[in-house]
């Protein structure tokens, strides 16, 4: 039998040993952590740039929807209501 304090010591030495390893356990969880943190913020990145390009584009859409070409200058009329073309007068087909 060893002695009290060598007890402790060796007593010491395990939990010592104990926090280390959890220590470890508590960085590498982390870690995993941050990198779904950063999967997840990379996700929600992508759809809101596919949700904002999809935006884009249908204002895109209803632009050329509601835009005349004057068949005499070519400018674009984005008045839906205009009857003249801005640019040059000429009256537009409806």
């Amino acid at each position: 039998m060893g002695s009290l304090k060598d007890d402790w010591k060796e007593t010491g030495k395990d939990l010592g040993g104990a926090f280390k390893q959890l220590g470890k356990s508590i960085v590498k969880s982390g870690a995993v952590v941050v990198n779904k943190a950063n999967d997840w913020a990379e996700r929600d990145d992508a759809k809101e740039a596919a949700r904002k390009e999809a935006e884009v584009e249908k204002a895109r859409e209803e632009k050329a929807a509601n835009t005349v070409i004057c068949p005499n200058c070519g400018a674009e009329i984005t008045d839906p209501e205009a009857v003249f073309c801005l640019k040059c007068g000429t009256k537009l087909a409806k």
